[in-house]
């Protein structure tokens, strides 16, 4: 999905972040650059039905390497919906660098993460700052956490099939093509677009209001005539939180009436 999506537009005002504390520690030794200096872990994963219960709990620490006067620290949010990739969610209170006081050895800040979504999973991506007595960089690192998986039930469109190819009656040059988009998944899907391409030319993109759980729909698109390829998409604007994506498009030989 594209961010704002992540949480698509809606889901995403719904992630706050709260409840953040941060731990200093002085007096412990500085550690040579190349070991383990800084970690993350999960240290929460709430799961419930209302939104409130939906919650996870992240945790970055990180020690001194050697000449280090200040560590910083920023969190970031990644979510995973269904089967696809994971990708960095914008939210209020994520992106900020948090800093310790100057001198101390260990540095500790702790994240949670308020309304995650059904049917996602989420991490947070912790980068590491080390600087030196003038500011300047002395070392940087990233780490990743375990996900936060909330279980949760996703529509999944897909395009079945299309067809037509007939001239448009006296509009030479005009062809009529029909696109069938079926939603497998066991929710409704909200309003999406579907979209026609002939030959890699994009000619419509029209809007369906809704398709309820097993439901399909035939959607009718005047365009060019084929002479290779016609591609149909369904959410390409990827507004609809799916189980799977890979099925949402459908490239096939031009369509020709029987």
């Amino acid at each position: 999905m594209v961010f704002p999506r992540l949480i698509a537009a809606a889901a995403l005002t719904s992630v706050a972040l709260s409840g953040a504390s941060a731990t200093a520690e002085t007096g412990s030794p500085a550690i040579e650059a190349g070991t383990s200096a800084a970690s993350v872990r999960l240290v929460e994963c709430s799961r419930g039905r209302e939104a409130v219960n939906r919650r996870a709990v992240y945790r970055g620490a990180m020690r001194q390497v050697s000449g280090t006067r200040q560590m910083w620290m920023r969190f970031r949010l990644q979510e995973r919906v269904g089967d696809g990739a994971f990708r960095t969610v914008k939210a209020q209170g994520l992106g900020i660098w948090r800093k310790s006081r100057p001198g101390v050895g260990r540095f500790a800040y702790r994240q949670r993460v308020l309304a995650l979504a059904p049917g996602a999973a989420y991490r947070t991506v912790v980068s590491f700052r080390w600087n030196g007595k003038d500011g300047t960089e002395i070392q940087r690192a990233k780490r990743w956490s375990p996900p936060c998986r909330q279980p949760g039930r996703l529509a999944d469109l897909a395009v079945l099939k299309i067809g037509g190819g007939g001239q448009i009656t006296g509009v030479p040059g005009l062809m009529g093509y029909e696109v069938q988009v079926l939603n497998r998944g066991p929710v409704s899907a909200g309003p999406f677009g579907l979209s026609l391409a002939v030959d890699g030319g994009t000619v419509n993109t029209q809007t369906v209001p809704g398709l309820g759980p097993g439901k399909s729909r035939r959607l009718s698109f005047t365009g060019p005539p084929c002479t290779g390829t016609v591609t149909a998409r369904a959410d390409p604007d990827d507004v609809v939180r799916e189980a799977h994506e890979g099925d949402n498009v459908l490239t096939s030989p031009c369509p020709s009436l029987p």
